[in-house]
């Protein structure tokens, strides 16, 4: 996003840091308060727009695409052992011939 107090464009990924900030055109001229009080602006531009950035990108995740296996179709069970016998997931017995 382009910001109306800089005449620079916020890039999210690469962050300016205070002393590169102080030698800018319009930021070196000024007093030392000042580039302060436009530097912590700077910050909060920016952590506004990384977290833009960020909470779209989450809006915007997807999972692995699943498809189906052609004429295969699995089912899984919970099994358990309960001394002799083994158990499904609803705790009744499984029983085989």
């Amino acid at each position: 996003m382009y910001n109306q107090m800089f005449r620079f464009k916020v890039d999210i990924f690469n962050e300016i840091s205070w002393q590169k900030f102080q030698q800018l055109p319009d930021i070196k001229g000024l007093p030392l308060t000042e580039q302060v009080k436009k530097y912590n602006l700077y910050i909060d531009e920016l952590t506004f727009e990384r977290n833009t950035y960020l909470h779209w990108l989450e809006g915007h995740k997807k999972g692995a695409i699943i498809t189906p296996s052609s004429g295969s179709s699995e089912t899984f069970f919970l099994l358990q052992e309960d001394d002799s016998f083994l158990l499904q997931e609803d705790g009744s017995k499984l029983i085989w011939n």
